[in-house]
């Protein structure tokens, strides 16, 4: 069965990308902002999110772009994160991949932006058109 076109949206802010201890509680400048991810696991506490929210004086990487796949999918539809992932990992590129229940998300460095969007058109993405 033929897979249909992925349509991706840039989303507007920079994301910075953070690694906090494992025993850091949930922090309370991240209660008021709109979209961030989360992960914890028995080692570390991960945090993504606009890195205008990140405090000073925490380190992190700075500067991802966010891309979201835009529309419906299917919550067992097969293979997103791979068609995400594949082409840019083909050219060198550094990603994050995030999957939630209905979205799934690709972090490119400021620097990788240009790129990864040409390439995501040559392989036949689609691009929505920036709504503020």
């Amino acid at each position: 069965m033929a897979q249909s076109a992925l349509t991706l949206k840039l989303l507007p802010a920079l994301f910075g990308i953070l690694k906090l201890p494992q025993s850091t509680p949930f922090p309370d400048w991240l209660r008021d902002v709109p979209l961030y991810f989360v992960a914890r696991t028995e080692d570390e506490f991960s945090v993504m999110c606009p890195q205008v929210a990140i405090p000073a004086g925490l380190d992190y990487s700075a500067g991802w772009h966010c891309l979201r796949v835009h529309g419906e999918l299917a919550f067992d539809e097969v293979g997103v994160a791979a068609r995400l992932a594949r082409p840019l990992a083909d050219a060198g590129l550094s990603i994050f991949v995030v999957s939630t229940h209905d979205r799934d998300y690709v972090f490119v460095a400021q620097d990788d932006l240009a790129t990864a969007l040409s390439i995501y058109k040559q392989v036949g993405f689609n691009m929505a058109q920036h709504t503020p």
